[in-house]
């Protein structure tokens, strides 16, 4: 796209074209581990109140049978979506009896590798070939490491807003063509600027011991492809925002000289069909077949589109089994999901509705950037980036890599891109009258003047206050949060 934030922002400074900024569609799936009141994982099997996973479209799992995933529709507001959040949380936390849900993406008190369950599925050739799948992801890289959990944010511009665009600057191009134009461009400056992201919403800065184990093979791995993101081992709890996120893009099979695939459809297309079609040596050597029992769908670089981890993908609706990689070039981008955010464990959903107000004005931002391609070389500052922020982000004086070869100070960098984000939030007052999202803007910029309010600092902050260890902490947040709502006129409120 040709535009560069001043040219946007024009287009939609009247009070009419104003509220084309809040026409869109969004949707949220919130993954939590069941676990025991001493915070064991536990290892009872999915609740049977929730019915057929294959058939259950708002809870289901995800990979182990402990590990419920909650799923919304996709709404016309955030406000929607977010009350439907919570009458599924409430759905859940009634059907699990005694048991709770973890409330930190970090997972709780694990077993052996070998006790924990991946989710089983009725004996159909779509179950077996989930179960198939989860067994595979098991052996490329442990169960432990399968049991993080998460939010993904899906979300997508309204059919006026797209029009509008494509009427303004889309001539010449076919229509669809645009739309994925305009979604990868947005994609793109999303990669580059997620780093704000995870400082701002950060939420696993530790880890319970049984997870140390993976979590330092992949800090070593992390180590040898960005030494600058790491500081001694001690002092991770300290500085960290995110340990969930510090594996993405490094845990993964994918070979050295990957790029990304970014600057298209067709390059991202090409690009996991690639991986989906290359032996893996290592993986070969796992077998896929042992006594008889398929232990993995194939052996290449990835088994299926699913396993390609990535902090943002371009999804479409599948229908008639279907893929994913199919159904977007027969139909072309539908919608963004949003992988990066870690479970809220100070809010009972899992992430509180300032953040979707703020996510709405961060993905304006990201399309309203000028958004050149991506090279090799970018992407490279792009990542280090990520895991900086994910490893040491509450480092006083922290620096990031600019993409313009210079350095900058991550209060800096992030003061500067604060006064955008005000300006699309005060467009979009303007547009649905009030003071919602500037009022949300100046709530988070209060973290970037104060450290000490990120859900990072207050978590390591909480722990030490009261004594208390992770595990303790998870469990005293997960009973609190269990406590009952009462949905009233639409929305929820304590009892």
């Amino acid at each position: 796209m040709n535009w560069n934030f001043t040219q946007l922002s024009e287009l939609f400074a009247s009070d009419d074209k104003s509220k084309l900024l809040l026409d869109g569609n969004w949707g949220l799936e919130k993954e939590s581990q069941r676990v025991t009141v001493s915070g064991d994982l536990a290892l009872t099997a999915h609740p049977p109140a929730f019915g057929d996973k294959l058939e259950n479209s708002e809870i289901t799992t995800d990979f182990s049978e402990s590990q419920l995933e909650l799923i919304t529709p996709p709404f016309d507001s955030v406000e929607k979506t977010y009350e439907y959040l919570e009458r599924l949380q409430n759905v859940a936390e009634n059907q699990i009896g005694d048991e709770l849900l973890w409330p930190l993406s970090m997972p709780p008190r694990l077993p052996d590798e070998d006790k924990i369950p991946i989710a089983r599925f009725s004996n159909t050739a779509e179950g077996k070939e989930k179960e198939i799948y989860r067994t595979g992801l098991a052996l490329r890289y442990g169960k432990k490491m399968q049991m993080i959990s998460g939010i993904h944010y899906n979300f997508s511009l309204g059919d006026k807003m797209f029009d509008y665009l494509y009427e303004q600057t889309g001539k010449g191009v076919q229509k669809q063509t645009f739309k994925n134009m305009l979604y990868f461009a947005l994609i793109r400056n999303y990669l580059r600027y997620r780093w704000l992201l995870i400082y701002l919403f950060g939420a696993s800065p530790s880890a319970h011991p049984t997870f140390y184990s993976t979590l330092d093979k992949e800090l070593e791995k992390i180590s040898k492809c960005c030494p600058e993101c790491c500081i001694s081992e001690d002092r991770y709890e300290q500085y960290s925002t995110s340990l969930r996120v510090s594996r993405f893009g490094y845990s993964n099979a994918t070979p050295d000289n990957y790029t990304g695939y970014y600057n298209s459809l067709e390059e991202y297309s090409h690009g996991i069909r690639k991986l989906m079609a290359t032996k893996s040596e290592k993986f070969s050597m796992l077998g896929v077949f042992r006594n008889g029992q398929q232990l993995q769908l194939n052996d290449y670089i990835l088994q299926k589109e699913s396993e390609f981890y990535s902090s943002i993908r371009p999804k479409q609706i599948v229908r008639n089994g279907d893929s994913q990689l199919n159904s977007l070039k027969k139909n072309g981008v539908k919608y963004l999901e949003v992988r990066i955010l870690d479970l809220n464990p100070f809010e009972r959903t899992g992430i509180s509705l300032n953040q979707l107000y703020f996510l709405q004005v961060f993905m304006l931002f990201c399309l309203f950037e000028q958004s050149k391609p991506l090279s090799h070389t970018e992407l490279e500052k792009v990542n280090k980036n990520h895991h900086i922020v994910a490893l040491s982000g509450r480092k006083p004086g922290l620096i990031l890599y600019k993409y313009n070869n210079s350095k900058i100070t991550i209060k800096k960098w992030s003061t500067d891109i604060f006064r955008k984000l005000r300006a699309i939030a005060l467009m979009m007052d303007q547009g649905m009258g009030g003071h919602t999202y500037e009022a949300c803007i100046e709530k988070e910029h209060k973290k970037i003047i104060d450290p000490s309010l990120l859900p990072s600092a207050q978590i390591y902050t909480e722990t030490r206050k009261n004594n208390e260890s992770y595990l303790d902490f998870g469990i005293r947040r997960a009973i609190i949060n269990k406590q009952p709502k009462k949905i009233l006129g639409g929305k929820t409120s304590d009892k």
